[in-house]
């Protein structure tokens, strides 16, 4: 490291979001090492790490940002409620210059709440920054990606019903706001710039790519809860600190593909 440069941004959980905060590090030039159990190509150096065996990533002098997703409804409460806050107090003990903590918005489900209360434990760190979500999507997500794989590959979408509206976010402009966000210190939760219900998603794939969506026969959205919870939530996104959002329909319309006949 050249002298006077920041210090290594070191992403604890390569899923979805680490990957995209890793992304974005490296996009701005910094250093950066993931610590996860997967070895996907991750933008800069791997790690293997699971959450559960000691971290052996220096974090003296590094920008840590903890970005642990559960693997099942069922670790959500260990997850967000325990791991996350130890790591993030870990970090600072090890002499981290900045940590930064994302997770879930919102309350009233049982992993929204492990992770409200896991918060309490960081008053001890009052430095961190914690960075708030709602759903996220991108490429290989669990929402928005099946609907366009199902469109191109067979050009017929099964949606859930019952779903609420949400703000969905793109994981890349999640990711380049919690670059943005590292050591900024409070609290910030972030939505996506529009309300969108299931409906609206089909749609603009549909637009999209062709093809055409009907409601499923049997078996309503996952996590319901969550979802209810992610329907009204607040928003403390900056344009002109964070840039500008991208529309799911943008999105949609930037990926590659042929766009199939009615």
């Amino acid at each position: 490291m050249k002298p006077g440069a920041p210090g290594p941004l070191v992403v604890l959980g390569g899923g979805r979001l680490g990957g995209a905060v890793a992304r974005q590090g490296a996009a701005a030039g910094r250093s950066v090492i993931v610590a996860s159990p997967t070895p996907r190509p991750h933008a800069g150096l791997w790690r293997r790490w699971s959450a559960g065996e000691p971290l052996r990533v220096p974090l003296e002098g590094a920008t840590v940002c903890v970005a642990l997703s559960p693997r099942t409804a069922r670790d959500a409460g260990e997850v967000w409620g325990r791991t996350v806050v130890r790591l993030a107090l870990q970090a600072w003990r090890e002499g981290a210059t900045a940590v930064t903590v994302c997770g879930p918005a919102g309350s009233g489900e049982p992993g929204l709440d492990a992770f409200d209360a896991g918060l309490e434990a960081l008053r001890a760190a009052p430095r961190t920054t914690v960075v708030r979500f709602g759903p996220l999507f991108g490429v290989d997500d669990g929402c928005v990606w099946p609907i366009v794989t199902a469109i191109r590959q067979s050009g017929v979408a099964r949606l859930p019903r019952g779903a609420p509206a949400s703000w969905p976010l793109l994981l890349d402009d999640a990711g380049r706001a919690v670059t943005v966000l590292l050591g900024a210190g409070g609290e910030h939760v972030l939505r996506g710039p529009e309300r969108l219900r299931t409906e609206d998603i089909g749609d603009a794939v549909t637009a999209r790519f062709g093809g055409s969506w009907a409601w499923r026969w049997w078996g309503g959205p996952p996590q319901p809860a969550r979802l209810l919870a992610w329907s009204d939530m607040p928003d403390t996104w900056s344009d002109a600190r964070l840039g500008a959002r991208l529309s799911l329909a943008t999105w949609i319309g930037k990926l590659p593909g042929l766009r199939r006949k009615r």
